[in-house]
């Protein structure tokens, strides 16, 4: 009808180029001899998008955002250097194992399709829903794959006849998979229901994702780093100058990449967390304070831990055990 559509269509093209520089080193007559390696790939990428909305007179507004996206690998997961040897406690026979770099590696590529229903009332108050699809066409995944090292020298220890095939424990690009979920959100100020309740109102949100994709043996997994369920809400009262606020954040458990004291990551299953955080402060209203704020924190006030376990069906089967414990913060601004 007369309702007015807008959005935008577009289509980027990205060219890229990505080079990797190594030096093999090799050890001929005791001396080591460094020659310099370069690697890499070039590749094109079509990203076509479109975004939509539909604002109807009652103050709903319909979105729709279509596009093809792209998220390139870690920059240390493309270097060109390997490392190899012979592992000799292969159950048959010994054989050539390494780990390193790729430098042919693509990015992670997806189609993307998200849908937005929102409606505003009153002078601050929203309700909204998004539910949103990734078609994931390539993704990288770190494993264990086979690799032919006869362009390489054979190492130290190989004996005539050593099968030149081996494994590489590197990040390769995989089949596909799928992201998707629904997120509600929403800001409620309770004078909607009476002038008596001016101030007070509640915010927040919560949402529901599903990952699957496919690794380098085809095995459908999870993407790290995502949990199924996350929410959060924060309940307030803000007026004559007076700003009291209590808020909580849920996570459910996740598979995540964690970091080693290393340097290096190992993947963990970490348990469900609740967060509790409050805040209470005031702000001059006049004379000569006028301008000044004051407040008190307190962060994590039940003093929840983040615990990973190694067997997500025995939490007491414990790999991480972290304690943050409660902060408290006092502080001011001043405006002028």
């Amino acid at each position: 009808g007369s309702t007015p559509i807008r959005g935008n269509v577009g289509v980027q093209v990205i060219r890229s180029d990505q080079t990797g520089s190594s030096f093999y080193a090799q050890v001929v007559g005791g001396v080591t001899q460094s020659t310099p390696v370069t690697d890499g790939a070039k590749y094109t990428d079509i990203l076509p998008s479109m975004n939509l909305s539909l604002r109807f007179d009652s103050d709903l507004v319909l979105r729709l955002a279509v596009s093809r996206q792209i998220m390139r690998p870690k920059l240390d997961d493309l270097r060109v250097a390997i490392s190899y040897g012979i592992d000799n406690s292969a159950p048959s026979m010994p054989i050539i194992r390494g780990g390193g770099g790729n430098p042919y590696l693509r990015p992670y590529r997806a189609n993307a399709v998200d849908f937005n229903i929102e409606k505003y009332f009153g002078t601050s108050g929203f309700v909204g829903l998004q539910l949103y699809y990734k078609d994931i066409k390539e993704f990288i995944y770190g494993g264990r794959v086979p690799f032919d090292f006869s362009s390489f020298p054979a190492p130290t220890g190989a004996t005539p006849g050593l099968p030149t095939l081996g494994t590489l424990d590197t990040q390769i690009n995989t089949g596909g998979g799928s992201f998707y979920g629904a997120e509600f959100a929403f800001t409620l100020p309770f004078d909607v229901f009476s002038q008596a309740l001016d101030g007070f109102g509640i915010t927040g949100g919560a949402g529901y994702t599903e990952t699957k994709v496919k690794d380098q043996n085809g095995v459908i997994g999870t993407i790290p780093g995502y949990s199924k369920w996350v929410a959060n809400g924060t309940a307030y009262y803000e007026k004559n100058g007076f700003n009291v606020r209590g808020s909580a954040r849920y996570r459910s458990g996740f598979q995540g990449d964690f970091g080693n004291f290393d340097g290096q990551t190992s993947r963990k299953q970490a348990l469900d967390e609740l967060i509790i955080d409050a805040q209470i402060g005031y702000e001059f209203q006049g004379g000569a304070l006028e301008g000044l704020s004051v407040y008190l924190q307190g962060q994590n006030l039940t003093d929840e831990p983040f615990v990973s376990v190694a067997d997500p069906s025995r939490p007491l089967t414990v790999t991480d055990y972290q304690s943050y414990g409660r902060r408290f913060l006092a502080g001011f601004t001043y405006k002028f």
